[in-house]
């Protein structure tokens, strides 16, 4: 049973017409609001960081962003300024605030790679002061940014870690040969306290550990241990590290050019935990451009004092945090690839 007649299934031609002409009508007026012209974001970001940063000459906020957008290079980002964290970011600040447990990259890259954004408000350590993991020596953080993980520093034929207060055996220097995309051919470690470093003794074959594959997909024989080829590329040192040479110290620049002899064709990563002694050792580097051709990657726990960091006995020291964030935003101008550690 058809239930309309011939004449009320007929539309007019001219109802097509101007149903036509509406949706032409809205399409071009969306475009013109939204999508015709800069981004909104990148104009108010632009306008931002010419707030925060009233210093900065003509045009340079408006570079900022371009350098973000991959339109040009910031000039900026050969001064430690433009290392240092602009607010707010864009165009995800809110993003990054609470809920992300890796950092958002910087504006600015180092070496030609981008790197994380320094975060002081969490102490360079966003995943413990988040809740993220209980614990503070947690390295989490550091691992989309390793500079190995961007260049096969496995091309040279020297590939050498250096240990800066390397404490137990088992934290710093184990995770390096263990995590760290690089096969080194030789480790140095400097820890004071005897009692902390102990290099476990050889015994495990690691190329005899490996059986066939079988159904339930165990490929080992044993539990992994310390391997020898990790153990006997390990040279242990009991001297301080320091900025010059003294009655049971090291002048560790020194060190590093004259006996080790490390130049710029050889791989060579840096992990420093010194307790304050790092502050004359780094800026000697800053005024040395031979150490930032040396070193690829470097890892550093510049110690300062805040009230957020006494319960890890950090009272003791006299530089503040936003010294040693301008300190880290200085190497990286520098051209050190350089990370808060851990």
């Amino acid at each position: 049973m058809n239930c309309f007649s011939d004449a009320q299934r007929q539309i007019s031609p001219k109802a097509y017409n101007l149903i036509i002409v509406c949706l032409l009508g809205y399409i071009l007026v969306d475009f013109v609001l939204f999508h015709w012209g800069p981004a909104p974001e990148c104009e108010n970001f632009a306008l931002d960081v010419a707030k925060a940063h009233p210093d900065l000459p003509d045009g340079a906020s408006q570079q900022v962003v371009n350098s973000i957008t991959g339109s040009e290079e910031d000039p900026l980002c050969k001064t430690a300024l433009g290392h240092l964290k602009f607010a707010p970011e864009v165009p995800i600040d809110k993003a990054w605030n609470q809920m992300k447990w890796i950092g958002a990259p910087a504006y600015c890259k180092v070496k030609g790679h981008l790197i994380e954004s320094l975060d002081p408000l969490n102490n360079f350590r966003r995943g413990f002061a988040l809740k993220f993991v209980s614990d503070v020596e947690d390295k989490t953080l550091v691992l989309p940014w390793l500079y190995g993980t961007k260049v096969n520093l496995n091309t040279k034929q020297r590939r050498v870690y250096l240990d800066f207060g390397a404490n137990d055996f088992r934290t710093s220097v184990t995770w390096f040969l263990q995590m760290y995309p690089c096969d080194f051919t030789e480790v140095h470690a400097w820890e004071v306290n005897p009692g902390l470093f102990n290099i476990p003794s050889p015994g495990f074959n690691e190329d005899t550990n490996w059986i066939p594959e079988n159904p339930h997909a165990t490929r080992v024989i044993q539990t992994p241990k310390v391997s020898d080829w990790m153990v006997q590329r390990i040279k242990q040192y009991s001297t301080f590290v320091s900025d010059d040479d003294g009655k049971g110290s090291v002048n560790i620049t020194r060190f590093m050019k004259e006996e080790l002899k490390l130049a710029e064709e050889d791989t060579v990563v840096v992990k420093m935990d010194i307790e304050g002694a790092e502050w004359p050792i780094l800026q000697r580097w800053l005024n040395d451009p031979e150490m930032a051709q040396i070193i690829d990657e470097l890892f550093v726990e510049i110690h300062y004092k805040h009230p957020s960091m006494l319960d890890y006995h950090w009272g003791q020291f006299t530089h503040t945090r936003e010294e040693a964030t301008q300190l880290m935003a200085e190497l990286r101008a520098k051209g050190f690839f350089v990370h808060a550690w851990p």
